[in-house]
């Protein structure tokens, strides 16, 4: 039995070490997880508790709450989504740094509290609650790597970390990272200079490790947390994160950011999961009029690459990377192409707050916009079409059954300049790289698991049908730059009715 995680004294901490893990009660298997889709959100710069839009820096604390993100709930389940990435909530440094203020919670100065810009205790408890009894999921984003300093590495005060990190040797010494040297990776700091700095934890010493895990394991039972999104794992040692995942008893999704397949591979195995980079880089280029060549290869290299494709965590921006919106300009369909392939392409789909509304903030921090300045929308193409896509994604796993659809790799049947064509399970999806501009020219469709004489049906106009020739090749027309998504007519069910 744990404590609650406000109530964790020092001398308690200072008994804490590797050998205390305890796994909590199991909740979803990764087999599960990977049935969802995913809708990462900005605590601060999602929803107010009492619904006001107030303006503010985008460096500040702007006033989003957990109490906010419950209200919003309907907002966000209307889409589709069926789980909840909620940023860090532990308690961070306060005060202004020459970056800003720690409103996006990856700062930590203590584990055992939680952050109180974004409420309390009772109102975490109550948005896992709320998700819970939509039949939803929550997922935290969690930090071991590192805390937060309000000083750079030079003048640390570990003093004010409580026990048993209140200690300069609780941390590895500052060191600026080599990004060629894995052991740098591991052991030196994310950052040293200017403030704020991020003391590097000792992930080597038992009671030091054992007590941060222990936080973490307390957090997940106290608020009935179903999975964790990890951030820096390239930066923890393998054998760490090992410990971490048997300790947590959740899905752990880990943030390795690097585009090599083999390299991102070995964090599946200690982890249920791996952010998908190495999908990421080559999504991005072949969407925004790129060859769909490179993103071919590495669908074909992850799926002997990694332990479990379809675990994997996907996304096409997030408060790390520049939106979407801000590389295709003014071309929705860009967009509205790059998430149809994202919800039918191996893995678990996760969409960045915004995506929605088109926000186009680019590097970090202005990727990072209060959402209530869209006044919440539904009625945007891009909000409609993810509902839609939802829809198709339940059709398609309910013309099988979902654990044997969500298990299923993607296959790519082929590629044009212009055009990619993948299948999964029943549904063939044709997307396309073009954008508004167009084509005249259809794509013809070859090696589909539909038989010949088949009648084939768009999911997504739910007006265009093709019939399916000798092994299985059919001609998708083209459709002014959007993509199509193709099932058997008599599977479609009363999604076109």
């Amino acid at each position: 039995m744990h404590l609650p995680l406000f109530q964790i004294t020092q001398a308690t901490s200072l008994l804490l070490t590797a050998s205390s893990f305890f796994p909590i009660a199991a909740a979803k298997t990764a087999a599960e997880w990977r049935e969802l889709s995913i809708y990462q959100v900005l605590t601060d710069r999602f929803a107010t508790t009492d619904g006001t839009s107030p303006t503010c820096g985008i460096t500040d604390y702007c006033g989003g709450t957990w109490k906010g993100i419950e209200n919003k709930l309907d907002y966000i389940q209307g889409m589709g989504f069926d789980a909840v990435w909620i940023s860090p909530v532990v308690h961070n440094i306060d005060g202004e740094t020459p970056a800003g203020y720690a409103y996006h919670g990856y700062w930590a100065d203590n584990p055992y509290t939680l952050n109180d810009h974004f409420g309390t205790t009772d109102d975490l408890k109550s948005l896992s609650d709320a998700l819970h009894g939509r039949g939803m999921s929550l997922m935290v984003d969690i930090v071991v790597n590192h805390f937060g300093s309000i000083q750079d590495s030079s003048s640390v005060d570990y003093s004010a970390y409580p026990s048993p990190f209140n200690d300069a040797s609780a941390f590895h010494s500052p060191c600026a990272i080599d990004y060629k040297d894995q052991a740098s990776i591991e052991n030196c700091w994310v950052v040293t200079t200017p403030a704020p700095a991020l003391p590097d934890v000792n992930t080597e010493g038992a009671a030091i490790y054992g007590a941060l895990v222990d936080s973490v394991v307390d957090l997940v039972s106290n608020y009935n947390i179903d999975g964790i999104r990890l951030d820096t794992a390239k930066h923890v040692p393998l054998e760490a994160l090992t410990q971490f995942q048997e300790a947590i008893g959740v899905f752990v999704t880990g943030e390795a950011l690097d585009g090599d397949s083999a390299y991102v591979s070995e964090y599946q195995g200690p982890l249920n999961s791996a952010i998908n980079y190495p999908l990421w880089y080559p999504l991005i280029k072949a969407f925004m009029g790129g060859s769909f060549d490179e993103l071919s290869a590495m669908i074909s290299t992850e799926a002997t690459a990694f332990s479990d494709v379809n675990a994997l965590t996907n996304f096409l921006d997030n408060h790390d990377q520049p939106r979407i919106a801000s590389v295709a300009g003014d071309d929705e369909v860009r967009d509205k192409n790059a998430v149809t392939f994202l919800m039918f392409t191996s893995g678990i789909p996760m969409v960045y707050y915004g995506f929605e509304q088109r926000f186009s903030g680019a590097a970090d921090p202005d990727n990072r916009e209060t959402l209530w300045t869209s006044g919440y929308d539904t009625t945007t193409a891009l909000y409609q079409h993810i509902a839609k896509l939802h829809e198709i994604r339940g059709v398609a796993s309910n013309v099988t059954d979902k654990a044997t659809y969500f298990s299923s790799n993607v296959a790519v049947l082929g590629t044009s300049t212009a055009y990619m064509a993948i299948e999964r399970g029943p549904i063939v999806a044709v997307v396309s790289n073009v954008g508004a501009a167009g084509t005249s020219d259809g794509f013809d469709v070859t090696g589909s698991k539909f038989a010949s004489g088949d009648s084939v049906a768009d999911l997504l106009d739910c007006a265009t049908t093709a019939t399916v020739g000798d092994s299985g090749a059919f001609t998708s027309p083209s459709n002014n730059g959007e993509a199509r998504i193709w099932i058997q007519a008599e599977n479609k069910g009363s999604l076109c009715a």
